[in-house]
C-alpha cells in the first residue's frame, strides 16, 4: 500500500504528508472466502476505490503495483446500484482492469454459497457481512419454525438470501429487484450455485410487486432506506416477514 500512496502523492491526489491511515483508497479483494480465513494480498487481487482517481493514476497503479487488478473511481459512501423507484442506477467508474469479485460464504447448512459480482455495479458488501445475514436468516427460520413453502426475496440484489432459502428447502422462491442489472447477476449466481428450478424472477419496484399469499418475505434494503411502505406491503403478502 505504500507504493500506492506514493503514486497518489506524486499525482497530487493527496497531500505530500498524506498517510495510509487517512488517505489511502478503499482496498477490496477480488476474492473473499469465509470469515474464519485471513485475507492475503497476492498478485492481481486488489480492487482499489477512491473518488479522485484519474485514468493516468489508474494506469500507473496497474503498471507499477503487481497486487492491483482493478481501479475504480467513486466514493464508498455513494449508493451504487438502484435504491428505489425514484432513483437512477449508479456505478463506480472503471478506470482500469477487471472489477469481478467472488465471495464464498460458509453456511449453517454445511455447504458453501458462492456469489459473483461486478464491484463497479454493486454497493460494497463482502463475504463476512453476507455470512452474518445468512446466519440471521437461518436462525429466524429455525426459531420461528417457518413453513418451507413459497418465499419472496423482495429486494434480492445478487440473490444470496433467496438462494439460501432454496438450499434450506423452500419449495419456491420469488426473486425480485428493481434494478435490471441485478437480474443479470442473479441469473449468473443461480447457475453458479446449481439452482435450476423452484424459482421465478421479477424486475419491479417492490411497492408494485404482486403475488398471492406466501409463507415468507425477506427484505434486505440499502442501508439507511425508509422501508416502512415496503414493510407494510410485505406484511400484506406474507405470513412472516423478516428484515435483514
Amino acid at each position: 500500500m505504500s507504493h500506492i500512496l506514493k503514486i497518489m502523492i506524486e499525482s497530487e491526489i493527496v497531500p505530500e504528508k498524506a498517510t495510509l491511515r487517512r488517505n489511502s483508497p478503499v482496498p477490496l479483494s477480488n476474492f473473499y472466502y469465509s470469515s474464519l480465513n485471513p485475507q492475503f494480498i497476492g498478485e492481481k487481487t486488489l480492487i482499489l476505490l477512491h473518488p479522485d482517481f484519474t485514468k493516468d493514476v489508474a494506469a500507473r497503479l496497474i503498471d507499477e503495483v503487481p497486487e492491483v487488478e482493478c481501479v475504480l473511481k467513486g466514493s464508498p459512501q455513494s449508493i451504487v446500484g438502484q435504491a428505489d423507484r425514484d432513483s437512477q442506477i449508479n456505478h463506480f467508474e472503471i478506470l482500469e482492469g477487471d472489477d469481478t469479485q467472488m465471495n464464498v460464504m460458509r453456511t449453517l447448512l454445511h455447504e458453501k454459497l458462492v456469489i459473483v459480482k461486478s464491484q463497479s455495479k454493486h454497493h460494497i458488501e463482502v463475504a463476512t457481512t453476507t455470512e452474518e445475514k445468512l446466519v440471521r436468516l437461518h436462525n429466524y427460520l429455525v426459531n420461528n419454525k417457518i413453513k418451507k413453502g413459497t418465499a419472496i426475496d423482495g429486494m434480492c440484489g445478487l440473490g444470496a438470501l433467496g438462494i439460501y432459502l432454496l438450499k434450506y428447502g423452500f419449495e419456491k422462491v420469488l426473486f425480485n429487484d428493481i434494478n435490471p442489472e441485478m437480474i443479470n447477476a442473479l441469473e449468473n449466481n443461480l447457475k453458479i450455485n446449481d439452482i435450476t428450478e423452484g424459482y421465478e424472477i421479477f424486475n419491479q419496484p417492490f411497492e408494485e410487486f404482486e403475488s398471492g399469499n406466501v409463507d415468507l418475505c425477506v427484505i434486505d434494503a440499502f442501508p439507511g432506506m425508509d422501508i416502512e411502505e415496503i414493510k407494510q406491503k410485505a406484511e400484506k403478502m406474507a405470513d412472516n416477514v423478516v428484515i435483514i
